[in-house]
């Protein structure tokens, strides 16, 4: 496993960023840091005179990080002014996103910043410190969210614009031609299922979008009439669960506009495959759908 020679932490709550690395950051300086190993639970069961067990499930746990640094100084009065920067970052009340390379670990603090005892490790010039942090998502998310088109409009419409007087194709000028595939193939690359942002958008009146897993028949509906420019937002991510819809620039809870029998789908790890669909006009619709992978580890 290699060494992780620099990160970088964003504090959720205030968007506050610290960088520390081993090498480039002046201020405060990388020792090391540990985020452990993600451990599992064996769910199982046995009768009477069996031989070994049966498994029922896996469940994966928490996962804890730590992490220790320097803080360097010339003075007495910058060293306070560095350690009341690190105070106020690290909050136990406040979540932590630990960026690595392309990947994101949340966390939360365990305690305030822990300095040193010991006057050779905190003195005017140089400070150790820790900080311990529980992560109650123990995967590492992808940081850029991946975007996949299940059904859009290319735009053709291009500067200068020449009108022949024998127009190819025949019939006027192309402004736009509509991907003529109902079905996208999405590869999740990461180590377990996912839920997904899934975005129905309307060029014009069209009613029921809905997405459907092929394999499963599994599908989401939302029955509602759509107007051209509206977007309906449907996140299936578990603990985000939601339904949104914006027209004119207003955003409105559209729970209700689920179908009864619509499943929360997920991303299974490997290939899924999806279709669009639409009670009326179906011309009218795009699909878009975004997430992000999740790992166990990343070195």
């Amino acid at each position: 496993m290699s060494v992780v020679e620099g990160i970088r932490l964003q504090n959720v709550e205030t968007r506050a960023i610290l960088t520390l690395d081993m090498v480039s950051t002046p201020d405060y300086i990388l020792n090391s840091v540990d985020w452990g190993a993600v451990e599992s639970t064996h769910h199982s069961y046995k009768y009477v005179n069996q031989i070994g067990v049966y498994v029922t499930g896996t469940s994966l746990e928490t996962r804890s990080v730590t992490i220790q640094g320097w803080v360097i100084a010339d003075t007495e009065a910058v060293m306070t002014k560095r350690k009341q920067i690190l105070n106020r970052f690290f909050n136990p009340q406040q979540a932590i996103d630990l960026f690595y390379k392309e990947y994101v670990l949340r966390f939360l603090p365990n305690t305030s910043v822990r300095y040193s005892a010991t006057i050779a490790e905190n003195n005017e010039v140089i400070c150790k410190f820790k900080i311990e942090g529980f992560c109650p998502d123990p995967l590492f998310s992808e940081k850029v969210e991946n975007k996949v088109t299940a059904a859009n409009t290319i735009p053709m419409f291009r500067f200068p614009l020449i009108i022949s007087k024998n127009p190819s194709p025949p019939g006027g000028v192309v402004f736009g031609m509509k991907q003529p595939s109902l079905f996208i193939a999405i590869n999740n690359l990461g180590a377990i299922d996912i839920g997904m942002k899934i975005v129905f958008k309307a060029n014009g009146t069209l009613y029921g979008p809905s997405l459907i897993n092929v394999n499963t028949q599994k599908y989401f509906k939302v029955n509602k009439t759509m107007q051209a420019g509206e977007e309906i937002m449907v996140n299936t991510i578990i603990g985000q669960k939601k339904i949104q819809g914006t027209l004119n620039g207003i955003t409105s809870n559209y729970f209700k506009y689920r179908d009864f029998d619509s499943e929360w789908l997920q991303l299974k790890v490997g290939n899924n495959l999806f279709r669009y669909d639409a009670d009326e006009n179906i011309e009218n619709l795009e699909v878009y759908i975004y997430f992000n992978n999740k790992y166990l580890e990343v070195q």
